[in-house]
């Protein structure tokens, strides 16, 4: 399961969950004020073994971050 960023629209409050693809938050209560219904974020994500486009991990060297070549 992935974990998405939810922002309360009530508080402000952003909080993390590891919930199912397909939730919208809205069956979520705040941890802060207790406000029913959280609003999904957009946000980025974490690729292991890629770290600020240098050649890290299992990447091979001259990788930079594009593995499409290198996996």
């Amino acid at each position: 399961m992935p974990i998405y960023e939810f922002e309360c629209p009530s508080c402000g409050l952003l909080t993390t969950e590891l919930c199912k693809m397909g939730e919208n938050g809205e069956s979520l209560t705040c941890l802060g004020c207790g406000h029913e219904g959280l609003w999904k974020q957009v946000s980025g994500f974490a690729s292991p073994g890629v770290s600020k486009g240098r050649s890290a991990g299992s990447c091979s060297p001259g990788c930079h971050g594009n593995c499409a070549g290198c996996h």
